[in-house]
């Protein structure tokens, strides 16, 4: 058996071709999948876009509250500072047993801190929900799809448009795009079939069908109107001839049946008259079309029957990859732009589900994530990346918070004793040390008053607690009526996000398969190639 290196060549440029024909299949049930993906986006958009108005006015009252906190301490009716030791250490010194120091510390006293977490809707992201950049770029109201034909005519009154003849529109149809009847069902251009947009053009074609009734004798080419519907003479050479309305022949005339000419024959018809009774055969002249086939079967001129006469007139059509499963007459059709996914390097072990992103659906994230909770929590505004499913703690993400202190009656001082014995107390400030140690006399210490710097405690401190009382109500009565809402949003998008997220991992696999495929025609050309170019002589011709 002799040996061809080049077919070796030949044959994985062919399965080359293969690969990318595959890939064309699944770009466009990629492109179907995510046009799906998309209408779920834009119903989760719409109901997710609900939230954030009843968030707002949430998050201001809790913003309100705080102030009101805030004022009072500010106003001198309570204090936010306490001491708090923040360093022991001891000194050990030579004959002398260890001393202890003790330092202090005016800070905010954390036993009156409290903090409010702002409301936000906060998603759970997968990798796979992602967008896969396919579009519905139009609809086709009317158009007509016929087995046997690559031509997807088009009957819409801004067809010249649709077809790029003319500018006018921003999207039209291009070169490329998929076509399709359902994206759920498809009958006449059947998913994963590979249809797509490959030109344009101006055609005659019979687009609308009129009834006429006549008669018609077999080998004859000849079709005689009987007048009592419709005028045969009243349509053009070139026009198309059917038997029935969906132009099919059904034994009478073939298909692609045509009008060639025109003329007038004289035949005997029988008249009977009802109150003779007598049956008189009469002359009569019949208008005929003469037709580019004979006619297959006899139609009796005392019976008649329907014929349908398509008016040939120009249409654009747009060129289509393969020709349809089933017809499609005066139907409507998708148009589908797919990403351009070519050229897409797509690592095939990568995690659909691994790592979850969360964050506060707000802005660019509204809408995103396949799950949606809202919190309160209090944990930063922030976008973490999340290993669930290595059995990770969760990260601490929310809305952020606000925060401020209750506050007491008790504002610290200190007291410093001075040379003469006299002691004398001031309050301290936030921030303020004292070190107290048990070396040598004690000269400064730490305390508290029941008074704040400047003065007594001002005497409209009511007024300030009844401020915090209205806004903590305020706050809780917009809570009970905006959060049953938001959750019913919330709980609304649900079971389109589930349905969302099943057609996402559909996506993703296609997904893959794409990459796959493309790093795999690449190297397929690169053999190929390595096959070609090889110096064969030396190896094909040595024993």
């Amino acid at each position: 058996m002799t040996i061809d290196p080049q077919e070796i060549g030949k044959r994985l440029r062919e399965q080359r071709e293969t690969t990318k024909t595959e890939t064309s299949s699944l770009n466009e049930q990629l492109a179907l999948t995510d046009v799906k993906i998309d209408e779920y986006d834009e119903l989760i958009n719409k109901i997710d876009r609900k939230i954030p108005p009843l968030i707002d006015p949430i998050n201001q009252k809790i913003r309100l509250v705080q102030q009101a906190y805030l004022d009072r301490i500010s106003h001198g009716c309570r204090s936010d500072l306490t001491w708090t030791q923040v360093e022991t250490r001891e000194y050990r010194y030579y004959n002398r047993n260890n001393r202890p120091s003790v330092t202090y510390e005016v800070t905010k006293d954390p036993n009156t801190f409290r903090f409010l977490g702002f409301y936000g809707p906060k998603f759970y992201k997968f990798p796979k929900n992602m967008d896969y950049s396919a579009n519905v770029v139009e609809t086709i109201d009317k158009a007509d799809a016929n087995v046997g034909s690559n031509a997807l005519i088009l009957l819409d009154d801004d067809a010249e448009t649709l077809a790029g003849f003319t500018t006018g529109r921003l999207s039209g149809i291009k070169t490329g795009d998929f076509i399709t009847d359902s994206l759920d069902s498809p009958t006449v251009f059947l998913a994963g079939a590979g249809t797509s947009v490959t030109g344009f053009g101006l055609t005659d074609y019979a687009a609308y069908n009129y009834p006429v009734s006549g008669f018609c004798t077999t080998g004859d080419n000849k079709l005689y109107a009987d007048q009592k519907i419709g005028f045969i003479t009243s349509f053009s050479i070139g026009d198309e001839v059917y038997a029935s309305p969906d132009k099919a022949g059904l034994g009478i005339v073939a298909a692609g049946t045509t009008i060639t000419g025109f003329g007038t024959a004289v035949g005997i018809t029988s008249i009977f008259d009802n109150e003779t009774g007598i049956t008189t055969a009469v002359e009569v002249v019949y208008d005929f079309a003469t037709l580019s086939n004979v006619v297959t079967n006899s139609i009796d001129p005392q019976i008649g029957t329907s014929f349908y006469v398509g008016v040939v007139s120009a249409y654009y059509f747009a060129e289509l990859s393969a020709q349809p499963s089933a017809p499609g007459i005066n139907s409507s059709f998708i148009v589908v732009r797919p990403g351009n996914l070519e050229d897409i390097e797509f690592e095939s072990s990568k995690n659909p589900v691994d790592p979850v992103e969360i964050g506060i659906a707000r802005g660019a994230n509204i809408g995103k994530g396949h799950k949606l909770e809202l919190t309160n929590n209090g944990d930063p505004d922030i976008i973490a990346k999340w290993r669930e499913i290595l059995d990770q703690p969760e990260p601490l993400v929310g809305a952020g918070r606000v925060e401020y202190y209750v506050g007491t009656t008790s504002w610290p001082t200190i007291s410093v004793r001075g040379a003469d014995g006299d002691v004398t107390t001031t309050h301290a400030s936030l921030g303020q040390r004292l070190v107290i140690s048990g070396i040598g006399s004690i000269t400064a210490a730490i305390g508290y008053t029941g008074n704040p710097p400047g003065g007594n405690i001002p005497n409209d401190c009511g007024t300030y607690d009844q401020a915090i009382v209205d806004a903590e109500d305020e706050m809780n009565n917009i809570i009970q009526q905006n959060v049953p809402k938001i959750n019913h949003y919330i709980n609304g998008a649900d079971s389109l996000r589930s349905l969302r997220n099943d057609d996402e991992t559909t996506a993703w696999g296609y997904l893959q398969a794409i990459g796959y495929n493309n790093a795999k025609a690449s190297k397929q050309i690169k053999q190929a190639e390595a096959v070609e170019d090889f110096d064969w002589d030396d190896i094909l011709n040595s024993n």
